[in-house]
């Protein structure tokens, strides 16, 4: 009896596991569980991430010049083959050297600057594409809501339609009716069911596309809650945007270009610092020969064939080139800030007038209904045609509920934002 109840216990436990599981599982997936899954799934932000490590690893390439470099080397050399006149019997040296750059009239900083401006802005890049992925990820969960919502209320629509046809049936058969009411009837039905199978199909795809940026592909039912009201009209300023910022940001390394480039028309100071031997024989020339020798070279371009303006104007052609992309990314983001602004406040007036004539539709649909079966003044036609106005809406409902909320992603997208 005790192994039996031991067993018991056992599939009792492994069947409360099985249908924990299975609950996890069936958990709807939010708006914020969406995004933060195709944040980790996505794979541009690791090359946004990538640029940016580059970046970094660039600005440690232009500041490694302003500090001094040092170096150590040792030779010994015998040509016995050649007369000791010319080879002075061979040579030995090991020297501990220090170069370093004292003056160069702020060109190795300009530089620098320039290689932060583009590390900044690589950042921003990597804000920017996360800002892409939230954008990309919620369009798809709103277009699978509104996928789903159009499905359910053709099903909604179908399921009455096939009452109603039956009603008509029966009234055919009782002679109240023509087979012609039947045959429009069916039609409106027929109609409905193709219309509903290609509102499967959309809601299908718009599953398996969230899926895909979320990281569940082949997913052609997932279930996701639905939001609970609209979402707040964003506003903000197109300075903050990462667009806005990086563009700034390659201007102003364009103009550290330009100071750069200026430079190299400048003297450059230079010292070295040389310890060590240099001599015949490496005992003979440590004993007698060690020490030191120091240097210092001011240098200065004469000519240089056009080289050094060549590289001005190209610093200066970059800086204007920045400074017409700021611009037009400025205006590219004012439009469609507007653009987007404009479509929110289109759709909220148009759920405004649907809330409203959306129970005058369904009452008109009902009355006209009860006149047809009454035998009073209604036709079938104005039957089908008051029941397809009130579906109509019904559907455009979605639609429009799915512009506002893509205005207000988009809009978010603009300014830069995460949430």
């Amino acid at each position: 009896m005790e192994p039996f109840c031991r067993h018991l216990s056992a599939a009792v436990l492994a069947a409360a596991i099985l249908s924990w599981t299975s609950m996890a599982h069936a958990a709807s997936i939010t708006l914020s569980d969406a995004v933060e899954r195709a944040l980790h799934v996505a794979p541009s932000v690791d090359v946004a991430a990538a640029a940016s490590d580059m970046s970094v690893a660039h600005v440690r390439e232009q500041r490694a010049p302003l500090f001094p470099t040092i170096g150590a080397g040792a030779e010994y050399y015998q040509a016995p083959g050649y007369d000791e006149v010319v080879t002075n019997r061979g040579l030995s040296a090991g020297m501990l050297t220090l170069d370093y750059t004292a003056w160069d009239w702020g060109r190795r900083r300009a530089l620098l600057r320039a290689a932060e401006y583009v590390n900044e802005a690589s950042r921003l890049g990597v804000a920017a594409a996360r800002a892409q992925i939230v954008f990309d990820a919620s369009v798809a969960y709103f277009d699978l809501l509104r996928a789903r919502g159009a499905q359910h209320a053709l099903e909604v629509s179908l399921d009455r339609l096939t009452r109603y046809v039956t009603t008509i049936q029966a009234l055919e058969k009782s002679g109240r009716m023509i087979t012609n009411d039947v045959l429009k009837f069916r039609t409106a039905r027929d109609s409905t069911e193709l219309a509903l199978d290609a509102a499967r199909s959309n809601s299908e795809r718009a599953s398996a596309t969230l899926g895909i940026l979320i990281g569940e592909p082949n997913q052609p039912d997932l279930d996701i809650a639905d939001l609970p009201g609209p979402l707040p009209k964003p506003s903000g300023d197109l300075a903050q945007s990462p667009v806005m910022q990086a563009a700034q940001r390659a201007i102003a390394s364009a103009n550290s270009q330009i100071v750069a480039a200026k430079a190299e028309r400048l003297p450059t100071f230079q010292v070295a610092f040389t310890t060590g031997f240099v001599g015949i024989d490496p005992p003979k020339t440590i004993a007698h020969n060690f020490g030191g020798s120091y240097d210092g070279v001011m240098s200065v371009p004469v000519f240089d064939g056009g080289l050094i303006a060549s590289h001005i104007d190209q610093a200066k052609a970059k800086a204007h080139s920045a400074t017409a992309q700021a611009r037009q990314a400025e205006y590219l983001l004012r439009r469609r800030v507007a653009d987007a602004s404009l479509r929110y406040d289109e759709a909220n007036r148009q759920l405004d007038i649907l809330s409203r004539a959306q129970p005058t539709a369904d009452d008109n649909f009902r009355l006209t209904w009860s006149r047809f079966l009454g035998g009073g003044s209604a036709t079938m036609l104005e039957v089908l045609d008051s029941y397809q106005q009130a579906e109509q809406l019904r559907l455009l409902h979605f639609d429009q509920q799915f512009n506002a909320r893509e205005a207000v992603v988009e809009t978010n997208l603009l300014f830069g934002r995460i949430q």
